[in-house]
């Protein structure tokens, strides 16, 4: 008997180990093969006996951790989030959205990435790497460890997938498509975990380019055809990163919940172990500021981003910060900024007369909202493309206000009359009135600062506040005059063709008309042939002083277009959490602008009981006791990055 039950548990555990086996198969896509098949060129299958025995090939460079070997694995981060993001999908219409950053952008892992502190290159899915002699090829040995969030290995096919993916026009995205075929020559196969890739031509850093691409799951995209955008609408594709989303855990109007793998592969990598603590992050969905903050300070939310004055110095008198239960924390970085400020939609006919786009300049006071609104933590922003170093024209400064300048050049523009009301008209009757559109965050309360500043140079803006997601489709279809935005700003060098290449900006229709061209990132209509032809010249060359030079000359033909206002730009982020929110000595990385990305953070289970326990019993706070055992209020101040 005791035989027959050894052998039975050992063909279960067969059993077991087949149907595990059947369940990891990779699904191999015939209208992918095909196109490989198709474009032979740049698809390219080989053999590792084809590899060149010449390469110097780099492992872990040992750099720095930047993790905390101390920190907890377990429980539940709560958070929240404005609106329900428009889409779950990677990419294609409306998924560029904010919080597209969190399931994707923080939450996936490329071939080789740069160390957050020492910028020098560190290995991700890729063990090992070697540059060509010519530069032109980057040879990289995969992780064989590393898996995809619904548990399927990755592989060399998944970089196939990728290009394959990323160059179908299914997928109804215009960057995608041209990044992915213009910038790339080529990816080779040598077998499961080894691949090249290949530039077109020389780049001063191909590791840079090439390390960058992340693999495409393609047992996920079993039914990936022409309407990929409706049938992967809300579904969350697998990453390689520590969290996925289960359909159940995405709730429009009410929450979307982000799952940690339970045995993740990145657990015991170097540079991603004791990262990524907390077993999920719920955001709750609250629209308004105010109510979340209340929320927060409750305990029902573990942090708050504080960049809105208000929040930052009003936490000073509430119980829970006096107590010492929450701190407060401003965190220095050294980021590309993002560039915040009002887009111009110059395809709209008031708007494409370039005087009245440079006296929208003079008649907003954006200095204004920075001194009163933001108290001066904030600094004026003075263009576009600001922080990328070498590569940022830092002669490039923002139009101060002036109604002087303003009214000048309105009056080029023709309105020389001024109405009964105080806003410029042309002769014939036609108002200087453009509708200015914000979405309904705390930032909406500035915009009497703008409308008041505007009418002291004739000008009239007409507020439109919109629910986030509301406003995120209405600018991407173009339909807006002006709004207040933000790109999200990465990488070494400014890209600028999503967002100023005329290719964005119009289309003609079957009829020959040309309309804007929806769902891409260029919103100010921009359609420049000098400016485009620099930015292709700057993606095309090989040579980094004449990259610094096309960049520098494509600010300035940005800054002169006049479609773009700078705002301000934030130097740090400020965030105040509860005492059981556990960070790292230095609490955060150099490049980080979301410690969210970064996932250094862990839960204290023991302290948030205490707490919580504390909080039901308010008449404690008076107590003497309390009054000789409480924690000083604290406001961290991190500047060990700081560059302004």
């Amino acid at each position: 008997m005791k035989k027959f039950f050894l052998t039975s548990v050992v063909y279960l555990l067969f059993c077991i180990a087949r149907a595990e086996t059947h369940s990891l198969e990779i699904y191999q896509d015939p209208q992918a093969q095909a196109y490989y098949q198709k474009k032979s060129g740049f698809f390219r299958l080989s053999s590792p006996d084809k590899i060149p025995e010449n390469l110097k090939w780099v492992t872990d460079p040992q750099q720095p951790i930047f993790a905390d070997p101390q920190a907890k694995r377990g429980g539940v981060l709560n958070y929240f989030i404005n609106s329900t993001p428009p889409v779950l999908r990677r990419v294609g219409p409306n998924s560029n959205n904010s919080f597209r950053g969190i399931a994707y952008d923080g939450n996936d892992f490329s071939l080789v990435t740069l160390h957050p502190n020492s910028l020098k290159p560190i290995p991700c899915l890729a063990q090992s790497w070697a540059i060509s002699e010519d530069g032109l090829t980057v040879y990289f040995k995969l992780n064989p460890r590393a898996k995809f969030t619904d548990g399927q290995p990755v592989s060399a096919d998944d970089y196939l997938y990728t290009f394959y993916f990323y160059q179908s026009p299914w997928i109804n995205a215009p960057w995608y498509n041209d990044f992915y075929t213009k910038e790339f020559a080529g990816i080779t196969k040598y077998d499961d975990h080894t691949i090249a890739i290949h530039l077109p031509a020389k780049k001063p850093d191909p590791l840079n380019i090439l390390g960058s691409i992340s693999p495409t799951p393609r047992q996920f995209y079993k039914n990936f055809g022409p309407d990929y955008c409706k049938v992967y609408g809300e579904r969350f594709q697998p990453t390689t990163g520590a969290y996925t989303i289960p359909d159940e855990d995405f709730v429009r109007g009410q929450r979307v919940t982000l799952r940690r793998i339970p045995q993740w592969w990145g657990d015991n990598e170097r540079y991603t172990a004791h990262r990524y603590n907390v077993d999920a992050i719920e955001f709750k969905v609250i629209r308004e500021m105010d109510k979340a903050h209340q929320i927060f300070l409750q305990g029902e939310c573990d942090l708050f981003f504080m960049g809105t004055p208000k929040f930052w110095y009003g936490a000073n008198s509430t119980e829970p910060y006096q107590a010492g239960f929450i701190q407060k924390a401003r965190f220095f970085n050294d980021v590309p900024r993002p560039p915040f400020g009002l887009y111009i939609n110059s395809l709209k006919p008031l708007l494409s007369d370039l005087n009245v786009r440079i006296g929208l300049q003079h008649a907003t006071d954006f200095q204004r909202v920075i001194d009163t609104f933001y108290r001066g933590d904030f600094e004026r922003l003075n263009q576009f493309s600001q922080g990328y170093g070498e590569f940022t024209n830092s002669s490039i400064k923002a139009r101060k206000f002036s109604p002087a300048l303003a009214k000048a050049a309105f009056a080029r523009a023709g309105f020389t009359e001024v109405g009964s009301d105080g806003i410029l008209r042309k002769p014939d009757g036609t108002r200087l009135s453009i509708r200015l559109t914000m979405d309904d965050s705390e930032r909406r309360k500035f915009l009497p600062t703008l409308i008041e500043s505007a009418k002291l140079c004739g000008l009239e803006y007409r507020p439109e506040v919109l629910e986030h997601t509301t406003m995120y489709r209405k600018v991407m279809e173009k339909n807006h005059e002006l709004c207040f935005w933000a790109w999200g700003a990465t990488g070494l060098q400014p890209e600028l063709w999503q967002s100023h290449h005329g290719d964005n900006a119009v289309e003609k229709t079957v009829d020959g008309l040309i309309v804007p061209k929806r769902q891409t990132n260029n919103i100010t209509g921009t359609n420049i042939p000098e400016l485009s032809e620099v930015i292709d010249r700057f993606r095309a060359s090989t040579d980094k002083s004449e990259m610094i030079q096309l960049s520098f000359k494509a600010q300035q033909l940005i800054h002169d277009d006049a479609s773009f206002i700078p705002a301000f730009c934030v130097p740090s982020y400020r965030l105040a959490y509860w005492n059981w929110l556990k960070w790292p000595a230095h609490f955060d990385v150099r490049t980080s602008d979301d410690p969210l990305s970064t996932g250094l953070f862990w839960l204290e289970p023991t302290e948030k009981s205490r707490i919580q326990t504390l909080l039901k019993r308010p008449q404690w706070f008076q107590s003497q006791l309390f009054q000789r055992i409480r924690i000083p209020p604290t406001t961290h101040i991190y500047d060990q990055w700081r560059t302004e």
